[in-house]
């Protein structure tokens, strides 16, 4: 009989309602209290996904400053770009980035948001006897994206173009 009550008796989990079978054969209800409070290991995971986003994100927030400020010297020791004039430094962008560098320019100097939008999306100067919507054509969504931040945000004084 003792093989017999072993494989009755379920073992189960805290908190779930168990059932014993008595000697007699009936079964009885036992119910087992919850605890309100959630358990160490839920809380100790939590605090430890917390921390290691937190943690991530100050390291990649580091490292990417530190690769710009890199990037940065580098360009700088390489071409000595502060010690050239606008003319020369213009000249220096290789290929088509003094093309996009131009439209970069361009909205910049424009006497206001719209005027710069209106001149790039009717251009009569990149392509000979026709206007062209370089908005779509060269797809310079970046450089006015860049061009009208630098306009809104109070970085004029900083940064020089």
């Amino acid at each position: 009989m003792g093989a017999f009550d072993t494989m009755m008796s379920i073992r189960q989990r805290k908190g779930v309602r168990t059932t014993e079978v008595s000697e007699d054969g009936t079964a009885q209800q036992e119910n087992v209290t919850l605890e309100n409070k959630p358990s160490s290991s839920c809380t100790s995971r939590r605090l430890w996904k917390i921390l290691s986003f937190t943690v991530g994100g100050a390291i990649a927030l580091c490292t990417g400053l530190l690769t710009s400020v890199y990037l940065a010297t580098l360009h700088e020791n390489d071409l000595w770009f502060s010690n050239i004039k606008e003319v020369e430094r213009e000249i220096s962008f290789r290929t088509e980035c003094g093309l996009y560098y131009s439209y970069y320019k361009q909205m910049l100097q424009a006497p206001s948001l719209v005027h710069g939008f209106h001149d790039l999306m009717y251009d009569n100067k990149t392509e000979s006897m026709r206007t062209i919507n370089l908005l779509q054509r060269m797809n310079i969504y970046q450089e006015v994206f860049l061009s009208v931040l630098y306009r809104v945000l109070p970085i004029q004084v900083s940064c020089v173009p």
